[in-house]
């Protein structure tokens, strides 16, 4: 009886580990001065833990890193994953060099869209450049944008634009960044 016992608590102990297994669902690599180099090179990892998205990323100065070290950067928390239909990461080049990519589209039983950040490494700090969402509830008779441009502060919400409260350079860290903080910040409106 005790063996059973006992093996019914590994199988629930390797079950519930299962259930927190990461799944790695895009990963990029790229240099953040551009296609060119100069800058720092970088892998990027997107990932699912449970109902959230985590990016990792790794810096590196002469080549792109591997991940036996650990990231630079590491957010659990940077998207809801729980309803995600598809999770990507690109390197979008800029005039100015590199910038980071993450988009999740979503869809349950009221609503369908996506969200996208966009991240881009200044002054040491994985900074938060942009921020996009848009979806469709079920039943509405328009779809409910907001965009913000956190780097110049400013936002559109369904078409009319506006300025975002003022910002200091650690409040655009992407570190502190979780899922639902453009509503919780206020930067945009709650959804109705």
């Amino acid at each position: 009886m005790r063996l059973v016992m006992l093996a019914m608590c590994l199988v629930g102990a390797m079950l519930a580990q299962t259930l927190r297994a990461e799944t790695v669902m895009s990963e990029v690599t790229g240099n953040w001065a551009g296609a060119d180099g100069g800058g720092f090179y970088f892998r990027a990892v997107l990932s699912q833990v449970e109902d959230r998205a985590r990016l990792q990323i790794w810096n590196g100065l002469d080549a792109v890193p591997d991940r036996s070290d650990a990231p630079a950067f590491d957010n659990d928390q940077i998207a809801l994953a729980a309803f995600a239909t598809a999770q990507r990461l690109e390197v979008i080049q800029t005039d100015t060099g590199s910038m980071l990519g993450l988009t999740i589209a979503f869809a349950d039983e009221t609503a369908e869209g996506q969200e996208a950040l966009m991240i881009s490494y200044v002054d040491n700090q994985f900074t938060l450049m942009g921020f996009g969402h848009e979806s469709t509830v079920e039943g509405a008779d328009k779809a409910y944008t907001c965009a913000l441009d956190l780097w110049n502060g400013t936002a559109v919400v369904n078409g009319v634009a506006g300025a975002l409260p003022p910002m200091d350079f650690e409040a655009k860290n992407a570190l502190t960044w979780t899922f639902g903080a453009a509503f919780a910040r206020e930067y945009c409106p709650a959804l109705e």
